[in-house]
């Protein structure tokens, strides 16, 4: 069955509002003027000033942005376009007749066997646009079918496992690496899910248990910013510096090189935290009530309502704390706690001391 301008635009409408996107969301993202999406949506493709080979590329670019298979989309679309030519060619045709019809003055006395020829060239010519639809529909399929095999052979050509019993070894970082985002949204929310720490760079892992607002930036570019739905998995990579804020920080399952992190603090807490290679520095905003926290060596938690008070020698201050170094010392190590701090984040003695 052949594709519709009005079911192509509600397939594009139903998929963004199925990611919870609003249009404008698209827009900023996409960078595609809103009368075109909104066209598009209506089931409006011909727009004008814009030629058909920007019109396609659009489309693949939003289906692309809906997570629906561009290629599928677009052959919605020739099928849609085909549909509308199809119409117009009989439309002209009937139209061509009557004139043909209107010219000749046919009345009643027409010799019989003209009558036979009309009909007969208007059978031809449907035969003929029927096969040549079909045999468009026909190239369309195979050309999707040797597409699709050749990205499989490619996929089995590059692929190299690792030889059984060696580990693959991470690529040394340098200082002109670029952060290694992760797109994990398709992998099951579980340990086995999760990317392995090579032992070198930052690598963050974060579990959403529920809905929050997330931005994460890694090595200061932005590699996610929006609302995440219960059970995302987001992986980052970077050299120097990965920086998550969440707006509900009980949401937050966070592992950092290879160690799960405790709980970072309540539902609906503001959450700034920064991860380099040897620290994660955590700050918390205010909250309703207190939620005990688990954090793992080296972490600090900073509270953001914290007020600095004169004391002797140095004090922290609300913004980030270095961590102190994990060396042993002579002595049990010591914590200094912010005045008037509601999510208090002390540092663990180590065993033994």
């Amino acid at each position: 069955m052949l594709m519709d301008a009005y079911s192509l635009g509600q397939l594009l409408r139903e998929a963004r509002e199925a990611n919870e996107i609003t249009i404008e969301d698209a827009v900023a993202r996409l960078k595609i003027r809103q009368p075109i999406l909104e066209a598009f949506e209506a089931g409006e493709f011909e727009i004008t000033g814009v030629p058909e080979i920007q019109v396609r590329g659009m489309l693949r670019i939003y289906g692309r942005f809906l997570e629906l298979d561009e290629e599928d989309v677009l052959l919605l679309y020739d099928q849609m376009r085909m549909a509308m030519e199809k119409g117009r060619r009989r439309r002209g045709r009937r139209r061509r007749e009557a004139d043909r019809d209107a010219e000749r003055g046919l009345s009643s006395t027409q010799p019989l066997h003209e009558a036979h020829l009309a009909e007969r060239r208007a059978s031809t010519c449907g035969s003929l646009m029927r096969l040549l639809l079909l045999l468009l529909v026909s190239t369309a399929a195979i050309a999707i079918i040797v597409y699709v095999t050749v990205e499989l052979a490619g996929i089995e050509i590059w692929a190299s496992p690792t030889p059984a019993g060696e580990a693959a070894a991470p690529p040394p970082p340098t200082e002109t690496d670029a952060p290694l985002p992760t797109d994990t949204a398709a992998l099951p929310p579980t340990a086995s899910g999760r990317a392995q720490y090579g032992g070198s760079g930052i690598l963050v892992s974060v579990l959403l248990t529920q809905r929050s607002w997330l931005q994460v930036h890694a090595d200061g570019v932005e590699q996610f910013s929006g609302i995440a739905a219960p059970d995302t998995l987001l992986e980052y990579s970077a050299v120097t510096e990965v920086h998550v804020a969440a707006a509900n920080a009980l949401a937050l399952d966070v592992i950092w090189n290879g160690q799960q992190q405790g709980q970072i603090g309540g539902r609906g807490q503001r959450a700034d935290i920064r991860f380099t290679a040897s620290e994660a520095i955590v700050e918390l905003g205010p909250a309703g009530a207190p939620t005990p926290l688990s954090p793992t060596a080296e972490t600090v938690i900073v509270a953001a309502d914290a007020e600095p008070t004169a004391t002797e020698g140095p004090s922290p201050t609300p913004t980030e704390t270095p961590v102190p170094s994990a060396t042993p010392t002579e002595g049990p190590p010591t914590a200094i706690l912010p005045p008037r701090v509601t999510q208090a984040g002390l540092i663990p003695t180590k065993e033994g001391a």
